[in-house]
Order: structure tokens, then C-alpha cells, then sequence
């Protein structure tokens, strides 16, 4: 979840003369406290501060988008099919009802423009992560033109770095690696790929709320759309630092460090994975994986590899699609063991994970 605290970047702002219910210093610091307990897996103190949201402002998009946030990572991953999605996507919605009501008022209200592209953002990337593309037309338009409202923002507050240096990276790099959407991109104004991570790093360094985010966004980028796995590992190792319980960041340094071949680090990581985490399926599934990785490369023990790429495949169902960029290392895998000895296998295997994988320089191999 990515875009979660472009909530709060209207934190930094002087809403005191909106008459915001953000200009109460003390519930600022409560929400800021807060969205660092759900990064961290401390869901108790968040759950209450919801609660106390709703009640004190309950006809107010903050609430709602709070307690959406909450939800995403308390039961990560929410999916289309599992019992959460209706929740999950009934608060975003009643957020941008409540944000729209707002901006009927007032087109130019900071904080309604904010609440309204967050809620937006974050349905828009909850159905692109879950391969319901369709679902996200609707939100374009209206969602692009609350983010054109911010583009000179970042001039006077420096947490529109990271809205800015998004659009700037995206807007380039993302037809360049998916050409059907270039059609598309045409219609929005020129971005730079260049400008776009310094815009990022800068607010990594000097941001307020959303430093966290613009670091999760620069182990995503460097990761997938820059193939630069050294930079990739310092930002996850950082992430990870920061938000030592959150299974997806830790999930995020093991794979960097395989990816490196850092064998000897990794593998105290992925035992953490495997007995903390083990009460979440899909954090098993993904111990799992990165274990057969582990026991494939490092030691050699293809039977122990073949067997624990099998049973997260076998244990995968309920994510997909979600989880299919992951599991697709687990079939590259398969198709390795599988080389020497059954090359029509190794094929299907090798098929498989590329029908897969997002990126085709993620294999391991």
C-alpha cells in the first residue's frame, strides 16, 4: 500500500484557517503515532484511535480513510475474494463521498483535494495489484485532476515531493515498460524519470509524514523499473530498520538480499519470516519460497528446494492474483531443478513463471 500516508501529508499544512479538524495539535501527533502502529504490526492503539475518529468526526473522510489503512494491513493482503474486500472498499468509498461534499463547497479546499485524490489513489492501486484493470478507469480522470491541483505545492511544502516525484518516474517509466498504455499517457503532460527519484530521495531525507512511503516507492523503483539491485537492498534494509515488525518490509530485505547473493544474511531473516510471522498464510507462503531459494543456490538441496516451492504453489489459491509476481520465483525455480532432468518439465515450469512474473529480470536466476 503504497500511497497510504499521501493522507497525511495535508499534516504539514496550516489548517487552523480551514477550520480543519487537523488543527487540533494533539489528535495530529495521536494519527501520526498511529499510522506509524499499523506500519510497525501495533494494531491495538490504532484500532482505538479509529474508533475515536469516527466518533468525534463522523461525517468527515479522515475516519474513514484512517480505518481503510488500518484494514489493508491489518488482514494483509485484502483481495477481491477474501472476506475484507467489502469492508475495505466500502470505507474508501464512503471517503470519497465525504470528500466530494467538501469540494462541492469549496473546489479549492486543501484538505477535501487531498482526502479526495488519497482515497482515489488507493482504491485505483488496490484493484491495478489485484489485475482488475477495468475497475480502475473510473477513477482516473477525477483522481488526476485532483493531483494537477498539487503540482506546484511542493514549492511551498515539502511533502509534495512525493505525489510530484511520483508522477514525474511514472508517467515515463510506465509506458515505457507497458507500451499499450503510451496511447494513453499522451494525454498527460510530460514527466522525468531523473527529476522524479531526486524528488523522492529529497523527501526520503526531509519529509515529515511521508518519508517512509517515498522510501517504500524507491525499493519498489530501483527493484522492478531500474533493475539496480544494490540500491534496491540499501533502501529495504532501511524500511525494514525503521518498521522492524512489518512482514511485507522484512519480505523486501530478503529478497534483496538473495537477489544478491547474500546468502549468509538472508537466511536469519527468512527463519524470522518463518517463526514470527507464521500465523499469516501468505507471509508462510512467501517464507517458503524464499527458503527454497535459499536451500537451492546457497546449498544445493534441490529435493528441499523442489519441495518447498511446491508447497507454497500448493498453499497459494487464496492470494491469487495478488501473490503471482512472487510465486512466479517459485516456478523459476522449479524450471532450474528441473533442467537436467526433464527438459520438457523445465519448460512448462520456465512458461509458467514468465505467464507469471511482472518483471522479467526477476527470476534468481
Amino acid at each position: 500500500m503504497k500511497f497510504i500516508s499521501v493522507l497525511f501529508v495535508l499534516l504539514s499544512f496550516n489548517v487552523a484557517a480551514q477550520q480543519s479538524i487537523l488543527a487540533n495539535q494533539e489528535l495530529l501527533t495521536k494519527i501520526e503515532y498511529g499510522l506509524d502502529s499499523i506500519y510497525n504490526f501495533q494494531f491495538q492503539y490504532a484500532d482505538e484511535l479509529g474508533k475515536e475518529l469516527e466518533q468525534q468526526y463522523p461525517d468527515h473522510p479522515l475516519p474513514q480513510l484512517f480505518e481503510a489503512i488500518f484494514i489493508y494491513w491489518r488482514y494483509f493482503p485484502v483481495t477481491p475474494d477474501g472476506p475484507h474486500h467489502h469492508e475495505y472498499v466500502n470505507h474508501i468509498t464512503e471517503a470519497i463521498n465525504r470528500s466530494e461534499k467538501i469540494l462541492d463547497k469549496d473546489d479549492e479546499h486543501t484538505v477535501g483535494i487531498f482526502l479526495n485524490l488519497m482515497s482515489r489513489l488507493l482504491i485505483m492501486q488496490y484493484y491495478a495489484d489485484n489485475q482488475q484493470s477495468s475497475k480502475v478507469a473510473p477513477y482516473v480522470r477525477r483522481a488526476y485532476k485532483m493531483a494537477k491541483k498539487g503540482f506546484d505545492l511542493d514549492r511551498e511544502i515539502n511533502d509534495f515531493l512525493f505525489s510530484t516525484g511520483l508522477y514525474n518516474y511514472y508517467r515515463e517509466a510506465y509506458p515505457e515498460r507497458h507500451p499499450v498504455y503510451k496511447p494513453i499517457a499522451y494525454f498527460f503532460p510530460k514527466g522525468n524519470k531523473k527529476l522524479g527519484l531526486k524528488q523522492l530521495e529529497d523527501n526520503w531525507h526531509n519529509g515529515i509524514f511521508l518519508d517512509a512511503e517515498s522510501l517504500s516507492f524507491l525499493v519498489y523503483i530501483s527493484l522492478n523499473f531500474e533493475g539496480n539491485f544494490k540500491k534496491s537492498a540499501r533502501y529495504a534494509k532501511d524500511l525494514y530498520q525503521a518498521y522492524p515488525n512489518n512482514p511485507l518490509f522484512l519480505c523486501y530485505r530478503i529478497r534483496s538480499l538473495l537477489l544478491l547473493e547474500r546468502y549468509h544474511k538472508a537466511l536469519p531473516l527468512i527463519d524470522e519470516l518463518m517463526n514470527k510471522h507464521n500465523s499469516n498464510p501468505f507471509f508462510q507462503v512467501m517464507a517458503y519460497i524464499y527458503r527454497g531459494i535459499y536451500e537451492e543456490k546457497k546449498n544445493n538441496n534441490y529435493t528441499r528446494a523442489e519441495d518447498l516451492y511446491l508447497r507454497a504453489i500448493k498453499l497459494s489459491d487464496p492470494f491469487k492474483p495478488f501473490i503471482n509476481g512472487r510465486l512466479s520465483y517459485a516456478y523459476f525455480g522449479l524450471s532450474r531443478i528441473w533442467e537436467n532432468k526433464d527438459k520438457n518439465l523445465a519448460e512448462e515450469y520456465r512458461e509458467k513463471a514468465v505467464n507469471l512474473s511482472n518483471y522479467s529480470h526477476l527470476t534468481f536466476d
